[in-house]
């Protein structure tokens, strides 16, 4: 088994990354539903935090060990781990999630906020 370095800093800025992308993301779904209230604002912040913090942040301690940023491969690990939960997500309230155009958007929107915020905040530049 790997060992993966972690250190007060990079557990820090993963959380604040956690939480803006969340609030970001929430931002944006709630203007694109027009059913804007500062309290569906906080309530959807707050559970995709728990998404971003539980699922994501692993994800991106583990690929902080080798920092790069706006990496493709990156994107795409998000983006896969962001198809399954919302997946699982969808799963719960409809019987095809791939079937539907929303599913697509939100996978897109979740795992680039997340990418954008994970590279600007938390990778370090590539040492040659």
């Amino acid at each position: 088994m790997e060992k993966v370095y972690m250190d007060s800093d990079l557990i820090g800025r993963s959380f604040i990354c956690s939480l803006l992308s969340a609030i970001t993301l929430s931002l944006v779904s709630l203007f694109i539903s027009t059913d804007f209230s500062f309290f569906m604002l906080a309530i959807f912040s707050f559970i995709f935090f728990l998404f971003y913090l539980f699922i994501a942040t692993p994800l991106q301690i583990k690929l902080n060990q080798k920092p790069k940023s706006f990496s493709i491969v990156y994107l795409f690990t998000y983006c896969l781990a962001s198809a399954v939960v919302t997946a699982l997500f969808m799963l719960y309230g409809q019987a095809n999630p791939f079937t539907s155009v929303e599913f697509y958007i939100h996978v897109g929107m979740s795992a680039v906020i997340f990418w954008i915020f994970d590279s600007v905040l938390l990778q370090k530049k590539e040492e040659s």
